[in-house]
Formats: structure tokens, C-alpha cells, sequence
């Protein structure tokens, strides 16, 4: 004979949040489904395709990556700028026209630096125009070869890249 216990399990005290659980998960779907129909959309076939946002936003960047401009900051007159590639110190003199920083961008000046660079005391200048990928090649050969540029090497000692370059790209 299999003796049953007599001892009653009190009930557990109802869970507050499980006649909400439910919301909680229509609000996730709905989430998800409003989310999708900010890059989603289906054709007339019942086809998914990109929404019309999504796809000018694709296409916008892609043509940037055709448009893009290798730049040169440069000093707009003689002073102390802030030096990334100085060894114990964290500014530079800069004579009138040196090359402070090289760069790429495919939002232009404005998009870039807004009016920052002004602010700084520096001028930009586009140097090439033209596929991302070249402008990228050009920059690297501009910051590599800046060590053999004639400003640098009055210096003692010279700087591996210009003043305004944290990396090598």
C-alpha cells in the first residue's frame, strides 16, 4: 500500500507579471513587425523588397563610395596646434601652410568638420576626388611620405606622420 503524504502544499502566491507576459509579447512582435516595415516592403506579387528609404539610403552610399575627397589640414597662420605624433608633448609649432593632418571623407568638408577645423585654426584643402579606395591610397601615401617632406625634417627629431594624424591611415 503506497501511503499518501497528509501534509498539503500551501499555493504558491500568484506570479503578478503572468497576466501581463502576454502584453509584453505583442508588444515585441509589434516591435518587430515595425521595425521590418521601416526596410521592408512587399510588391504587388507579394515579393519582398527594400523600402523605398532604405533603398535611396543604399544608393546614396554607394555613390559616395565613387565621390570621395582626400584632404590636406593645413595651418591657417604660425601657433601651437595639438601634436598626436609628438613623443612627451602634446602640442607643435606650426609655421603658416604646414600640413597639420591628411584625410579622406565622403561627406566633404562640411559633413566632416563642420566648422571645427576653422575653429582649430586650420584650413582644408581637397587634394584628389574620386573612388573611396583611391582616396584611401592616396591619404596612406601622403602620411607615409610626410616624413620625408622638407618641414619635417628641420625638426629634431622628425615625426613619423603629420601632427594632426593619430595612425598611419
Amino acid at each position: 500500500m503506497v501511503k499518501q503524504s497528509s501534509k498539503i502544499k500551501p499555493a504558491s502566491p500568484p506570479d503578478p507579471g503572468r497576466n501581463y507576459r502576454w502584453l509584453w509579447w505583442a508588444l515585441g512582435l509589434l516591435l518587430v513587425v515595425a521595425a521590418t516595415k521601416a526596410y521592408l516592403q512587399y510588391n504587388a506579387l507579394g515579393d519582398a523588397e527594400l523600402a523605398p528609404r532604405r533603398l535611396a539610403k543604399l544608393l546614396r552610399e554607394l555613390d559616395e563610395l565613387d565621390d570621395a575627397e582626400q584632404y590636406v589640414l593645413l595651418a591657417a597662420k604660425a601657433g601651437r596646434y595639438p601634436c598626436f605624433s609628438c613623443t612627451g608633448k602634446s602640442s607643435i609649432f606650426l609655421h603658416q601652410g604646414q600640413v597639420w593632418k591628411y584625410g579622406v571623407t565622403r561627406k566633404g568638408e562640411r559633413g566632416r568638420y563642420g566648422n571645427w577645423h576653422v575653429d582649430q585654426g586650420l584650413l582644408y584643402f581637397i587634394e584628389y576626388t574620386g573612388p573611396l579606395q583611391e582616396c584611401l591610397r592616396q591619404e596612406k601615401l601622403k602620411i607615409y611620405h610626410y616624413a620625408l617632406l622638407p618641414e619635417n625634417l628641420a625638426r629634431t627629431p622628425p615625426l613619423i606622420r603629420p601632427p594632426g594624424n593619430k595612425q598611419d591611415n
